[in-house]
């Protein structure tokens, strides 16, 4: 096995790392309708890890090429979308999986397996965000990897079935390896222990400062769970609903105070948080929230 080969996949599992801790720096991705992670989220997606290789393996490689195109392209699809927009970010999946599959025609072995590589490194930044900016926290990303550390054993060392499926998939388009190299024995990690491996430190942003300065909330799953604006609490991006406004009877509301330093808001002229009167639906006596 060539080891500068391995020093250089080692660099670009770096890179990719750098990759995705950027875009979760610059990029806020739409916040998908699935909640807060919990343990039946790690349990479903580490079932959805240990079936899917001996699903794939009851299917012919042309097969297993098409699923993993799909997949592939839906990714890069949605990684792009904050970026380009929607529409705008269909061209680049499109193409990109189009051009693949045209080498993989073309016999053209080396050019399917670059095109493969970066196709991967979209769609594992893509995914890896989309987890840790929904809200999965370090301790589900903890038991994540318990789960494919145990699978691993069994499924590589214990069993073929890892063996049989990089088999199945070797030089294939769209193969779920990042592969520097071909052959027998090719240099390349698993599309699994790569998303492992950039999602950990990715996860472990979960409630610090997120994409153009938000917050990414574990607990509620998403930048920004809860703010004043205009004198109102609001919750999920929405405004104050009917009988949820401000008392009229308790004067005009007040939202954040500031000031510079001795005059009446804080000391440090940083917004100071303030009761807001409001009124609770069905019930006509005032509340104040902070």
């Amino acid at each position: 096995m060539n080891p500068f080969a391995l020093v250089a996949l080692s660099a670009c599992a770096a890179a990719m790392i750098g990759a995705a801790a950027a875009y979760f720096v610059r990029v806020r991705m739409p916040r998908p309708p699935v909640g807060v992670y919990a343990a039946s989220d790690i349990a479903f997606l580490s079932v959805g890890v240990v079936v899917a290789p001996l699903l794939y393996l009851s299917l012919s490689g042309a097969a297993v090429s098409a699923v993993f195109g799909l997949v592939l392209g839906l990714a890069v699809q949605f990684t792009l979308a904050p970026v380009c927009g929607g529409r705008w970010a269909w061209a680049p999946a499109l193409a990109a999986t189009a051009v693949t599959a045209a080498f993989a025609f073309a016999d053209r072995p080396v050019a399917v397996r670059v095109c493969t590589d970066l196709l991967l490194v979209v769609a594992v930044v893509g995914v890896a965000n989309l987890w840790a900016q929904s809200g999965m926290r370090p301790v589900h990303v903890a038991a994540f990897a318990a789960v494919l550390t145990g699978y691993d054993l069994v499924a590589t060392t214990l069993t073929r079935v890892t063996l049989d499926f990089a088999t199945q998939v070797q030089g294939r388009p769209f193969a779920p390896m990042f592969a520097l190299t071909g052959g027998d024995r090719p240099v390349a990690i698993g599309l699994g222990d790569l998303l492992l491996l950039v999602l950990f430190p990715t996860g472990q942003t979960t409630g610090r400062t997120g994409p153009a300065g938000g917050r990414v909330d574990g607990r509620a799953g998403r930048p920004g769970a809860g703010r004043l604006s205009r004198g109102h609490l609001v919750r999920g991006g929405r405004g104050p609903g009917p009988g949820h406004g401000p008392d009229p009877g308790a004067g005009p509301p007040r939202g954040r105070a500031s000031g510079p330093r001795g005059s009446g808001g804080d000391p440090d002229g940083v917004s100071i948080p303030r009761p807001v009167p409001w009124t609770r639906r069905g019930d006509g006596s005032p509340r104040s929230v902070w």
